[in-house]
């Protein structure tokens, strides 16, 4: 890169003048009228962080790893989120970003549409993770721990295809499946609708064509079939309605991931960090959550998690650093979030993971003056590792 980007918005610039018009229009774009899609970055906007000063603000005290997510801490609390077709953007497509985010020790969920197989994906990152010498390790501010792997699923109405999928993924070390529940049926793109998008034919679909989504899933029958052909931990993905939160926690899931799909299928639908406080409210700690949607900055990790997230998932910003320069491009995302993110736990007075609460948060209302001080809920000092 000639001149080296400063944020997200940069590289989003330069991917989408680099990108061809088709491929453009696919990693940006929304379903309908694409509200979804822009009150997912301008709802994130209206909530303010209010720091606190009194306190120590040490960076050399600060703890970034994750809350605890099945006994184990991550290096930072975000990660890749599944998306599909990354070679669409150039290079290796998820090998590269497989490469960027082992060698950050930052976990990544692969798209059941991805355009490198899923056997090649998780070798490519465990392989460049083994490259990193001595040195690097001990200059590094964090320990290199293992990135885990999560491997995003449509079931299909053909369960036999869904369960040979599901092995492949076990055997080659994924260790959560994201049941995404939210396409019963493909939104209506208008993008694709005044041009059908297809694949151009260097590429495919490395799972095969098999994976359609299942619209008739039902909860008493999907989660204990599910069980029965895999050891994984199970969470759904598409989750915006706190009932729909509580039957997660009815059926032993291991977690859900708020997300109304990148404002790609039902328009309208509420931003994923609207939708957040709500759900966090009906979990209460009980399962992790994780969240995607709109995520443009460390700041908006910081909210996510202020309003009862416990992972953040990256989308397009992945995407746009991928077509910009590949593996490096995609490292440099992931080095922007995590250092505007330590810089924000810093300026906010906050130095654990776990003193990023709802109270630290203020609320922009347009209709009234100042800022909406939001309180904490009553079961956020109860979570087992408070």
């Amino acid at each position: 890169m000639a001149s080296k980007p400063v944020s997200i918005a940069d590289l989003e610039q330069l991917a989408l003048e680099k990108l061809p018009k088709s491929v453009r229009e696919y990693y940006a774009g929304g379903a309908e009228d694409e509200i979804t899609l822009r009150e997912n970055i301008t709802s994130l906007q209206r909530y303010r962080v209010v720091p606190r000063y009194l306190v120590d603000v040490g960076q050399d005290k600060l703890d970034v790893r994750s809350r605890p997510i099945w006994g184990k801490r991550q290096n930072v609390p975000f990660a890749v989120g599944p998306s599909a077709f990354h070679k669409l953007a150039g290079y290796d497509g998820e090998l590269d970003v497989a490469r960027a985010a082992a060698k950050r020790g930052i976990s990544m969920g692969l798209s059941s549409s991805s355009t490198s197989s899923l056997e090649d994906v998780i070798d490519a990152g465990k392989q460049a993770q083994n490259q990193i010498n001595g040195n690097d390790r001990e200059r590094r501010e964090y320990d290199l721990m293992d990135s885990d792997w999560w491997q995003q699923l449509y079931v299909s109405n053909v369960r036999s295809d869904t369960a040979e999928f599901i092995k492949r993924s076990e055997d080659a070390g994924y260790t959560a499946l994201l049941i995404t529940v939210d396409r019963p049926y493909l939104g209506r793109r208008l993008s694709h609708l005044r041009e059908r998008f297809q694949l151009p034919p260097h590429l495919r679909r490395a799972t095969g064509d098999k994976m359609a989504q299942d619209p008739s899933m039902h909860w008493d029958e999907l989660i204990p079939w599910l069980r029965s052909v895999t050891k994984m931990k199970i969470l759904v993905k598409g989750i915006l309605h706190p009932e729909d939160a509580l039957l997660a926690v009815k059926h032993g899931l291991d977690g859900v991931v708020v997300s109304n799909h990148g404002g790609r299928q039902l328009d309208a639908a509420p931003a994923s960090i609207d939708a957040l406080p709500a759900i966090a409210d009906a979990i209460q700690g009980r399962i992790p959550i994780f969240f995607d949607g709109g995520v443009r900055k460390g700041i908006d990790v910081y909210r996510a998690l202020a309003l009862g997230a416990d992972v953040v998932l990256l989308g397009r910003a992945i995407l746009w650093g991928l077509a910009v320069s590949g593996e490096e491009g995609v490292g440099l995302v992931l080095d922007i979030i995590a250092e505007e993110f330590r810089l924000v736990m810093a300026l906010a007075g906050v130095t654990d993971i776990s003193h990023i609460k709802r109270s630290t948060l203020a609320l922009v209302n347009p209709w009234q003056a100042g800022l909406n001080q939001l309180e904490d809920p009553s079961w956020e000092s109860q979570r087992p590792w408070i």
